[in-house]
């Protein structure tokens, strides 16, 4: 299994939205299973992109308010926190692929020692069952650095703002990550602009793996929607053969291969092939 952190040190750069692009594009490309997790407080961050009853189903066995990060904690708690039971407390988006762990509503106050303690018995134990854990790290109740630390891979969310991007290459990226094994993705990318990906490599002598999300319409409508998950499905299972280079959809695909690869995945997990 490999922890793989979203983050951003800058404010507005999609790090939520591109959280949940690429959870649905592995899910919809790989033979994968992963857990998404919303590491900040319920309806926030990655479920507020979702319709209410992605979250909430009637049908469940338990109300969800019992179920996400609080059911976590009491299991850890308790000592009975397993392979076998922390799938039970999770909301699946993508049948036998993509599960979501929901965020806290309990707001007593952890110590940075207990919220690490469940941290990391969280993601042991979803190492039991899971290939891939996708973290928010840029909506988090918890100790943004603990999840930098905990993870085997970070994708770093950035925009085009030339002085945010010279900041991270020169100050950011040498001094706090130069130990880490990342993507960058460049996100609401506008292909006519100064700031493309060939004279940012050049400007900033980069040679490591970065991709681009375009800025669209569709997914921004979705998202206020509420109904990403249906866009992002159908986006996903577009025939890739039809797909203009540089789109959303050829862009979540990309995306999708370049964490795989650098997360030392892609070997290991069979590639779906459409139609199959």
């Amino acid at each position: 299994m490999s922890i793989i952190s979203f983050w951003s040190p800058f404010a507005g750069t999609g790090t939520t939205s591109n959280v949940l692009i690429s959870a649905y594009a592995m899910a919809l490309h790989y033979r994968t299973r992963i857990l998404l997790v919303n590491t900040g407080s319920t309806g926030s961050s990655i479920e507020a992109a979702l319709p209410p009853t992605e979250i909430e189903d009637a049908d469940s066995l338990f109300r969800f308010e019992e179920g996400g990060w609080d059911a976590i904690e009491r299991l850890f708690i308790s000592g009975s926190l397993n392979k076998h039971n922390l799938r039970d407390y999770t909301k699946p988006l993508l049948k036998e692929r993509l599960d979501l762990l929901t965020g806290r509503i309990n707001q007593i106050e952890r110590s940075p020692k207990e919220h690490k303690e469940t941290l990391k018995n969280l993601l042991q134990v979803a190492n039991e069952y899971y290939d891939l854990v996708l973290l928010d790290a840029g909506s988090s109740a918890v100790n943004e650095s603990l999840l930098l630390e905990q993870s085997d891979y970070i994708v770093v969310n950035l925009s085009q703002n030339m002085r945010e991007l010279e900041v991270f290459f020169e100050h950011i990226l040498p001094k706090h990550l130069s130990d880490q094994k990342i993507h960058l993705v460049l996100n609401k990318y506008d292909p006519n602009a100064k700031a493309s990906i060939s004279n940012i490599r050049r400007r900033f002598r980069y040679k490591g793996s970065i991709s681009i999300l375009p800025y669209t319409t569709g997914f921004l409508d979705a998202v206020n929607r509420r109904d990403a998950a249906a866009y992002l499905h159908l986006e996903g299972l577009s025939d890739s053969k039809n797909v203009r280079k540089g789109s959303f959809t050829a862009s979540m695909a990309e995306l999708a291969r370049l964490i795989m690869d650098g997360a030392g995945m892609r070997t290991a997990l069979k590639r779906l092939e459409r139609g199959a």
